[in-house]
């Protein structure tokens, strides 16, 4: 009778198990998306310090729902798509913090000058692009450097003479300068002796506010509407997520708009407003625009030009231009102008300081902004400062937003402009970070440099260009941790445009946006530059990338 009593006892906690088995598998909840399988890098999470643990990624309307340590369950959700990653990388989906979209967008469809080793090439491929485009009238291009050729001088107009039956404008590799052939220059009466504030005129090379005596042809919306999807489409084949476009009209800012609206433009875009007084007025009087894929509420000034054209305003004269210091921009008074006028209007304002001198002048003017408010005005590019401008860093309203692959292009010529004892005071990002902590975001300054997150990544962690080159690093001293870079193209690209709370973590709530590498980024291995690629890019649940073999 005990032998019969005990097997009762044993088929009914066996149909028990049974039924909460089944009660719990009915139960399961079904997500929109499951990732699975993967490797998950996570420097600032709590969750990147559970060594061992296996994590599953819930998605639901295009948020994070879940993070599933799967060693603690029982019952496991499912998810109407299901991915395996196999065991793949998985990080927050990388930010570009600076760069320039609709610019981007136009190289697809003028001259490529990127990379041509002398002004000959970029002649023979000038002429090549008119050869096969005999009906434009405008030839535009962009991306000469005369400190990658022989002679390292500014080209001419003269040089350009054979290609005066349709208007030549080619700008440099930086945006700052452009070469314009002689039918520019006459129709729009130009000579050395034009005189513009903040510019000069160099025999054909316009410098920085120079440009704008140029009216270029206006593009229609159909254009940038199919060149700006062609864009979308590179961002996303390098794993960014999101970015910072640093400097549109209002116009641009609208057409983005449109794109975003109607579901084709996908990535969220912190727009700043060009520092133009039209444009300004606009959203003065309209207000600013807070939406799920744009927020426009920053200003991008400019208080000098670029280093490699001798715009950049240096406190002591180029070394290899003794009577030059660059070009000032925005005067003190003008900068303060306009920093009071972004405080009034509650918007962040993002200034571009390259030379040490312009970089004084912008600390030194943020240094006043108030500590108890949440501003996180910009500083753009940080190139060169002294070392005791760093201290300045400490103040919590000021971000650091430099572009690391500034250093490794710049390196093979930057001590010609600067001396041998002020390059030291140069792409000093770890002596920022010792001093910012997190509040540091990294760029690219696309198209200006490539707009490759992994060339952000290596040139920081290595300082060392494509070919490893120099074999101890560029300014090795100024090297940063795997964590800091990955933080800084993330975490803290996001808060440097106020949207940590929406994107740039793996976090319940974030945005389901992450990109998925072939290898881990705190792998020493020397040759990690050449072994790893973008498998996957996902934005808000929705795989826009893969890697096709």
């Amino acid at each position: 009778m005990r032998n019969l009593s005990h097997t009762f006892s044993q088929i009914f906690v066996y149909n028990l198990l049974w039924v909460l088995t089944l009660i719990s598998c009915q139960n399961r909840q079904e997500y929109d998306l499951i990732l699975k399988d993967f490797e998950l890098h996570s420097p600032h999470d709590a969750i990147a310090s559970h060594e061992g643990s296996e994590f599953w990624i819930a998605v639901e309307d295009g948020k994070i729902a879940e993070i599933i340590d799967i060693s603690g369950y029982t019952s496991l959700p499912k998810g109407k798509t299901e991915i395996s990653l196999d065991g793949q990388h998985l990080y927050p989906g990388f930010i570009d913090a600076h760069g320039h979209l609709f610019g981007y967008a136009r190289t697809f469809s003028t001259v490529n000058l990127f990379g041509a080793t002398s002004k000959e090439e970029c002649i023979e491929r000038i002429g090549s692009y008119i050869a096969t485009h005999p009906n434009d009238n405008w030839i535009v291009g962009r991306g000469w450097d005369q400190n990658d050729w022989p002679e390292k001088s500014f080209p001419t107009a003269d040089d350009l003479a054979s290609f005066n039956q349709v208007k030549i404008y080619m700008t440099r590799i930086d945006g700052h300068a452009a070469w314009v052939n002689q039918s520019i220059l006459d129709t729009f009466n130009i000579t050395n002796d034009t005189q513009i504030d903040g510019g000069s005129i160099i025999d054909g090379i316009l410098v920085d506010n120079a440009k704008s005596l140029v009216q270029m042809p206006k593009l229609s919306n159909r254009f940038w509407r199919a060149a700006l999807l062609q864009a979308q489409d590179s961002l996303v084949k390098y794993g960014l997520t999101a970015m910072t476009d640093a400097g549109l009209s209002k116009d641009q800012i609208l057409l983005l708009d449109s794109l975003q609206e109607e579901g084709s433009f996908k990535l969220f875009v912190n727009a700043m407003i060009s520092n133009n007084e039209e444009d300004l007025k606009y959203f003065e009087t309209h207000g600013p625009i807070e939406k799920p894929l744009l927020r426009v509420k920053s200003v991008k000034g400019y208080l000098d030009g670029a280093l490699g054209s001798h715009g950049a305003l240096l406190r002591d004269p180029y070394h290899d231009l003794p009577d030059h210091y660059g070009l000032p921009i925005l005067s003190p008074e003008e900068l303060n102008v306009l920093r009071d006028r972004c405080l009034k209007n509650s918007w962040q304002l993002c200034v571009h300081a390259i030379g040490d001198s312009a970089h004084h002048i912008l600390l030194e003017s943020f240094q006043n902004l108030p500590r108890d408010q949440d501003l996180r005005f910009r500083v753009e590019h940080a190139q060169i400062m002294t070392p005791a401008d760093s201290a300045y860093y400490n103040h919590p309203n000021i971000i650091a937003s430099v572009q690391p692959t500034h250093a490794t292009s710049d390196m093979h010529w930057a001590e010609e402009r600067l001396g041998h004892e002020r390059i030291h005071h140069a792409y000093s990002y770890l002596r920022i970070f010792n001093s910012a902590g997190d509040r540091v975001a990294f760029g690219t300054d696309f198209p200006i440099e490539h707009i490759d997150p992994l060339a952000t990544f290596f040139a920081a962690t290595t300082r060392q260009d494509a070919h490893h080159w120099p074999e101890q690093g560029f300014l090795p001293d100024q090297r940063i941790s795997p964590a800091m870079a990955i933080t800084a193209m993330t975490q803290g690209a996001a808060y440097s445009a106020f949207g940590e709370n929406s994107y740039g973590l793996i976090s319940v709530g974030q945005s389901a946006n992450f990109t998925i590498l072939n290898q881990n980024l705190w792998n020493e291995d020397p040759q990690l530059r050449n072994k790893t690629l973008v498998l996957r890019t996902i934005v808000a649940g929705e795989s826009l990338y893969g890697y096709k073999q």
